[in-house]
């Protein structure tokens, strides 16, 4: 008697036409099961890797005290802080640098030896100046956010298309306008690739920050979850890292949608 169920080469076909979004769920299950498997089976330590189930126990027990929340929402409020001064400034300085050569010529030397130092070395340096508060991780933040997109502003804005400048300029445009209408959307690809990348700098500084002094953070509860060895609580919080990280790309790549609807229209049609 002939099998109604389909083929699994026209399942795994359906699969891959029903979307990336549903491949990245398959993929996701398919590795914490696997962790699953692993850490029950006993293959790695489980003091030393407990299994997802272990962890999402220990994650619920976090939210429901408010602990992981509070720590959270720390977190997120000192990535804010940063990203925003350290991009609004970047974007800035990558303007005049673009458009001003005596103060490109100036400052060049000291933005790229700068450049050059991680970020993460003026850790020390942050808490002795500003001590263990919210203003040594914010200033750390802002910092390391500051280069990528002061030089992907630096390189959008200098190589704006000089035809589209000249016209602007026969059509009458002026310094502010020719800079708003022409030269800014120019070079729109390039400042949100280096907010974008940005981003997950971001990330990256306020964990350095947290550890090196902190009251509150997920960086923070991280560290002291080390301290008493609770490895399942480590895992939440290097997974709370991960989800924020995750969500603040989603969120950045949605608000981009919204606000320049036409900005990848030509990549997102020829992949439909």
């Amino acid at each position: 008697m002939p099998s109604n169920n389909p083929p699994p080469g026209l399942m795994l076909r359906a699969l891959f036409q029903s979307g990336p979004a549903l491949l990245g769920i398959v993929g996701t299950a398919a590795f914490f099961i696997l962790w699953e498997v692993v850490a029950r089976l006993e293959f790695v330590n489980p003091a030393l890797l407990p299994p997802p189930s272990r962890v999402v126990a220990a994650a619920y027990e976090l939210v429901v005290s408010g602990e992981l929340m509070r720590h959270l929402a720390a977190s997120i409020w000192r990535a804010l802080l940063g990203f925003l001064f350290g991009s609004v400034t970047g974007i800035a300085v990558g303007i005049a640098t673009a458009r001003m050569p005596v103060f490109r010529h100036m400052s060049d030397p000291l933005l790229q030896m700068f450049r050059a130092i991680p970020s993460i070395a003026f850790v020390p340096l942050a808490i002795f100046w500003f001590g263990i508060g919210e203003t040594s991780k914010v200033f750390l933040i802002a910092w390391g956010v500051f280069f990528p997109i002061w030089v992907n502003t630096f390189l959008g804005v200098r190589d704006c298309n000089p035809l589209l400048m000249r016209a602007a300029s026969t059509l009458g445009a002026g310094r502010l306008q020719m800079l708003w209408s022409v030269i800014l959307p120019g070079a729109l690809p390039l400042i949100l690739a280096g907010l974008r990348i940005s981003l997950a700098v971001a990330l990256v500084l306020l964990v350095a920050a947290e550890l090196a002094g902190a009251t509150a953070g997920v960086g923070y509860f991280i560290q002291i979850s080390a301290q008493v060895f609770r490895v399942d609580q480590m895992f939440v919080g290097l997974l709370t890292l991960g989800l924020l990280g995750f969500c603040a790309d989603l969120l950045f790549v949605t608000a981009v949608q919204l606000l320049f609807p036409w900005y990848g229209a030509e990549s997102r049609a020829a992949r439909r």
